[in-house]
């Protein structure tokens, strides 16, 4: 009777979040929900501050840290630190990348948030933040791959 206390009790110890962490779903919640606080920020490369213009890493790596999640600046390297989806386990708040310069490529040069129901937010060159549709052929074409975010 005692050793399956003691077994419970240390299951549950192995279960809990640590303190202050938040459950993975209210994670990928705020991530959608800061995409659409920054809708018609203007586009700026390299910018990084919504008050002066954003380039798409830096509007996903602003919208994560909001959400207390850490990655990296540049698109590649958000890349290289997410795993691989398969179209039909992507969730909102996933990320999309993207071979803009070459379409066809394997090279990811842009990225964005997937909000749910085939629409990702992002920021893009002509339009600033906004939402887009993933059937876009002009989206689809470029698209290389849907990643997580490696907590999720």
């Amino acid at each position: 009777m005692r050793s399956a206390l003691s077994l419970t009790a240390a299951l549950f110890f192995l279960a809990a979040a640590p303190a202050g962490a938040k459950p993975i779903a209210e994670a990928r919640d705020e991530v959608v929900r800061e995409t659409m606080r920054y809708l018609n920020v203007p586009y700026l490369w390299g910018g990084m501050h919504p008050d002066t213009g954003i380039d798409c890493s830096a509007f996903v790596q602003l919208v994560y840290h909001k959400a207390d999640l850490r990655v990296p600046r540049v698109a590649r390297d958000q890349y290289a630190a997410s795993a691989y989806l398969e179209p039909e386990e992507v969730l909102p708040g996933d990320l999309l990348f993207f071979s803009m310069k070459r379409p066809g490529g394997s090279r990811p040069d842009h990225v964005g948030v997937y909000v749910g129901k085939g629409f990702f937010v992002h920021a893009s060159v002509t339009n600033g933040i906004h939402i887009d549709s993933v059937s876009n052929p002009y989206y689809f074409q470029r698209l290389i791959s849907a990643r997580k975010y490696r907590g999720f």
